[in-house]
């Protein structure tokens, strides 16, 4: 058959496997951008085939790129690659080298000038991206000449010589392949891994920072609805008139927020405000407004009889600044006499909102109202306080998990929360911690293959010098006969090889004793595991921290007692106990001395009740369990117990003092009445009997 027409078979194959890895098993780096592993299946049709086979693959393999990615800028790029690097290695120009030329003189040039004709992306940003083709194209191809090494001679239509032909050329060229794959392979897949956990954490931070925003401006605002609440109720409760005004003035002065505060009728005139002095203004002002009636605080409470926050406008007659107005009806034997308003400054909340930890460097924030007015914004983001704000999301190159907009032509992820007001809070976060990430792994990922590109070079140039020709004799004489005392001309030699020669001939020695060795290290080994195996059957049944029982090894124990109790009709008691206030503990004193509290416990437990026969556990957390059986007076037990607890535990040489509480089921009349599991269900229900009741209390309970 033509060659000519297997070529093109042979690059239908390849580009077949090709586009399959392409489509399939390609991931994303950064935006629509991927990593294409299907063109060593390109490069392979090369290398065996020749070009007209590879030119084949790359038309199939560039289809699968383009239903990925949606861009059919791949068939240019990865067909004018196979052809440089192609006409570069007829020129005796290695593979690897040729495709670095590629990609700097024609790949990424052409990139640079085409990607922002169809992503919008900073120019910071974009040379990320072309920084990726570029180790992209160096990954697929060290991966192709590897796997070229191989594959079958019989594969090959054409005989690719390799431009090293000397050992120490050829080893450089193989060894640093194997560290350009591993180290690119390792750097890609990190990146990747960092940039998920940069992702998660901003996604972390700013959610949980936008819930905080939420749970502010909610309590912001609840906290003046209340106030003018309980104003419109007290004065409800106040026939008289002048008591009503000093009680509006009182509440204005107590409350900072408000501005101003008003009273006025079914009307919608206004009967009185504070400040008394900005009231007298607006009398005298012919100007402003007589009523109130078009205002959303006044007509709405009248047509719900409902509280009212409203969207956040400008003042007048009482002052200019932005304000949200808070409104309670007066309802009399159903009948509307009118309402009480507090003009609360949004200034104010601007202060609340500024003290939330938001990083500055990274991190930005906008609160609007229902009407999508700015309350707020951070400094940065250059927003008018009352303009309009609406996020509008863009294309994502950076992360799926968050939105991305722009404002100002500075992109930011953002996640947005709505408060119980209608409120949208938007925190914002800059994109440069992904780009750092993924900059700063690749200055460390070219300084670490210029240093080892030096190292093997110079490595591989000794190792050449010293072993090429000895080797080959050693070789000789080692396949002829492998019986025989190894001989090479000392002229032809060095010392270190002779060296070699010699211990070669006793490796064979040298592999009987190490087999005796291994055979003595088995057996040590196994008695080692053997040992091992009942360190770890101790962890199984005891606590690590206290060395008590665990939960599931003293359940069992007292399972068994129980029964044989039962049997033997011996009085039990089941004890479950749980430190009093050890949140606090930790608080105050911290972890460590949390756990060296809950040590001592265990400590005094083994004192008091395992050294007389009784079992002992951690049930866990700061609860424990004691199984007693044959006491006619736990109570005295317990109570001394707790006695000797109060001043027992010492951390860094000060007495902690500790109490705990207590439920003791205790069975002494009513055997074989029950299970272990009811028992254990009566401690803890009296255990909480005695935590409800104050702590440090023992409440008991006997069958």
């Amino acid at each position: 058959m033509n060659q000519n027409l297997i070529s093109i078979f042979a690059g239908v194959g390849f580009g077949a496997v090709a586009a399959l890895v392409n489509y399939f098993l390609a991931f994303e780096l950064y935006g629509s951008v991927t990593i294409l592993l299907g063109q060593v299946f390109v490069f392979l049709a090369l290398f065996t085939r020749g070009l007209l086979s590879a030119l084949v693959s790359t038309v199939i393999a560039s289809v699968a790129v383009y239903l990925y990615t949606d861009n059919s800028f791949f068939f240019v790029t990865l067909a004018a690659e196979v052809i440089v690097v192609w006409f570069l290695f007829k020129r005796q120009v290695p593979i690897l080298l040729a495709d670095l030329i590629y990609w700097l003189i024609f790949g990424m040039p052409l990139s640079f000038w085409y990607l922002p004709t169809v992503i919008d992306v900073p120019t910071s940003f974009l040379v990320l991206v072309l920084a990726k083709l570029l180790l992209n194209g160096l990954l697929y191809t060290a991966l192709a000449i590897l796997l070229y090494q191989l594959t079958p001679k019989t594969w090959r239509n054409i005989t690719m010589k390799p431009v090293p032909d000397s050992l120490r050329g050829r080893v450089f060229y193989l060894s640093f392949l194997c560290i350009i794959v591993s180290s690119l392979s390792f750097s890609l897949l990190y990146t990747v891994r960092s940039a998920q956990q940069v992702e998660q954490q901003i996604l972390t931070d700013i959610g949980s920072k936008a819930n905080s925003l939420r749970q502010v401006t909610d309590d912001f605002i609840n906290t003046y609805r209340v106030a003018v609440r309980n104003l419109r109720d007290s004065m409800r409760a106040i026939p008289s008139y002048p008591e009503r005004l000093e009680l509006l003035r009182i509440t204005q002065e107590s409350y900072p927020g408000f501005v101003s505060m008003l009273l006025a009728d079914a009307d919608g005139r206004i009967l009185h405000g504070v400040p008394a002095r900005q009231f007298q203004v607006l009398q005298n002002n012919p100007n402003t407004p007589p009523d109130i009636t078009d205002r959303s605080y006044f007509y709405q409470p009248k047509a719900t009889g409902e509280g009212y926050v409203s969207s956040a406008f400008r003042g007048r007659g009482f002052g200019t600044q932005p304000i949200l107005a808070i409104s309670e009806p007066f309802v009399t034997d159903g009948e509307f006499q009118g309402i009480v308003e507090g003009s609360l400054d949004v200034p104010e909340l601007v202060r609340l909102v500024r003290r939330t930890d938001i990083d500055p460097d990274y991190q930005s924030v906008v609160v609007t109202d229902n009407q999508h007015q700015v309350l707020f914004a951070s400094d940065d983001l250059r927003l008018r306080t009352l303009g309009h704000f609406e996020p509008t999301t863009r294309p994502n190159l950076y992360t799926q998990n968050l939105p991305l907009t722009q404002i100002h032509e500075r992109d930011l992820l953002f996640t947005q929360r709505l408060n119980t007001q209608g409120w949208n809070i938007y925190v914002f976060s800059s994109p440069e911690l992904i780009t750092q990430l993924f900059l700063n792994n690749l200055i460390i990922l070219s300084v670490f293959l210029t240093l080892i590109a030096i190292l093997f070079a110079f490595v591989t140039r000794r190792f050449a010098q010293e072993l090429n020709r000895p080797l080959e004799q050693l070789a000789e004489q080692l396949r002829d006969n492998t019986d025989s005392p190894l001989n090479v001309s000392s002229d032809e030699m060095t010392r270190e090889v002779r060296t070699i020669a010699d211990n070669l001939t006793a490796a064979r020695q040298l592999m009987v004793n190490f087999n005796r060795q291994l055979q003595h290290q088995v057996t040590e080994k196994t008695a080692d595991l053997e040992q091992l195996n009942m360190k770890l059957q101790k962890l199984a049944r005891e606590d690590g921290l206290t060395e008590l029982l665990n939960r599931r090894t003293f359940d069992d124990l007292a399972e068994q007692r129980y029964h044989e109790a039962m049997a033997t009709r011996e009085p039990i008691a089941l004890i479950l106990m749980d430190i009093d206030y050890f949140k606090q503990i930790n608080d105050t004193m911290g972890h460590p001395a949390g756990d060296e509290c809950i040590r001592c416990v265990g400590q005094l437990l083994k004192a008091h009740f395992e050294r007389r026969g009784h079992l002992c556990g951690r049930y866990g957390g700061e609860e424990f369990a004691v199984f007693v059986s044959g006491v006619n007076d736990v109570r005295k037990l317990v109570e001394d117990f707790q006695d000797a607890l109060a001043t027992y535990c010492q951390v860094n040489g000060q007495v902690v003092p500790m109490t705990m509480s207590m439920g003791i089921a205790e069975v002494r009349q009513t055997y074989g009445g029950g299970s272990f599991r009811r028992l254990v269900a009566e401690a803890d229900k009296l255990l909480y009997q005695s935590k409800d009741t104050g702590r440090n209390r023992i409440s008991i309970q006997s069958n």
